[in-house]
């Protein structure tokens, strides 16, 4: 099936993040061309990945299997490390990271320092820039958590969505949620 990561657009969608993210400063303080052939790297290392978690919400969370989220987190992740290479640790610049998911997928936040201050303190995720997957994935599970504790959010965020989009099947949970906490 495609998607904007197969072969036929992943050039396209590259052209598209690419400007984005060097506006929105993800590659600071790093030189962004010495990024750049790392996000090309990465994206096609995750096509397959994307193609499973692509059709799940945040709504869905917990359905979504491990393993391509893994890979995801420490493709991405790799993408703002010395050399292109995977930290050893696991430990990424969340903002970088989720920025690149966020615009790819719709269903995380970005996690920029305006957005980590803003997160309640009962999440337990780390205030400062370097997390690891298990962190990312539990603050994942508690704004999902949240947001089933409030449907009138969920309802609001599908009419929002549907005027946007012209859909809302898919909505983008993520995105709508990092507006709110910036």
């Amino acid at each position: 099936m495609e998607h904007i990561l197969d072969t036929a657009h992943r050039i396209e969608t590259y052209g598209k993040l690419w400007p984005i993210l060097v506006d929105w400063q993800a590659y600071r303080p790093f030189d962004p061309t010495a990024c750049r052939a790392i996000l090309e790297d990465s994206l096609k290392k995750i096509c397959d990945a994307y193609d499973v978690i692509r059709s799940y919400s945040l709504m869905q969370f917990d359905n979504i299997p491990k393993e391509p989220l893994e890979l995801i987190w420490h493709e991405l992740g790799r993408v703002k490390e010395k050399g292109g290479k995977k930290n050893v640790f696991g430990y990424y610049l969340i903002a970088s990271l989720s920025k690149h998911l966020m615009l790819l997928w719709g269903q995380t936040l970005a996690f920029d320092s305006n957005v980590r201050s803003n997160i309640p303190l009962s999440y337990s995720v780390p205030r400062g820039s370097r997390w690891k997957f298990e962190d990312w994935k539990r603050a994942i599970e508690c704004f999902k958590k949240d947001l089933e504790q409030q449907p009138e959010i969920v309802d609001a965020f599908k009419e929002e969505s549907l005027k946007r989009y012209e859909t809302n099947s898919m909505v983008p949970y993520g995105r709508f949620l990092d507006i709110y906490y910036y």
